[in-house]
């Protein structure tokens, strides 16, 4: 897990793919979504859990056994399992990340992103995307 293509491919499919924290993450389950949280707990069999930016823990389950140690932030992709994550990938943040988290700025996006039906349909005519000018 981990690597730059396999997450190029994830994040560039054609299906949506909704930040959460663990307050919304039971809204949607059987959706993919992104979930931020820091590391507590690693067991090699059964995955991790990450402590998220609302202050909850959540159980992030992987398909295969995790051979690497996991320590500090990742954006966590998956799909929701109701209070927890299978995980499709996982990527750490950078320590330069890590010490600019805005918590509250991302429970917020989490919050209205869920609270939106398309959150990433911002609506088209015949000259592309409404209010959206192309650059030159």
């Amino acid at each position: 897990m981990g690597d730059r293509d396999d997450f190029e491919e994830l994040v560039n499919n054609d299906e949506s793919i909704l930040y959460v924290t663990a307050g919304n993450l039971p809204q949607k389950s059987g959706a993919k979504v992104t979930i931020w949280g820091k590391v507590t707990k690693v067991s090699a069999s059964e995955g991790f859990f990450v402590k998220t930016v609302d202050d909850q823990e959540v159980p992030i389950k992987l398909k295969m056994p995790l051979h690497e140690p996991l320590d500090g932030w990742y954006e966590i992709y998956g799909v929701s399992q109701g209070r927890s994550v299978l995980c499709d990938e996982y990527v750490p943040f950078s320590d330069e990340m890590v010490k600019s988290i805005d918590k509250e700025g991302h429970k917020a996006l989490a919050k209205l992103l869920s609270a939106l039906d398309d959150p990433w349909n911002l609506g088209a005519d015949d000259n592309g995307i409404d209010g959206v000018t192309p650059m030159e």
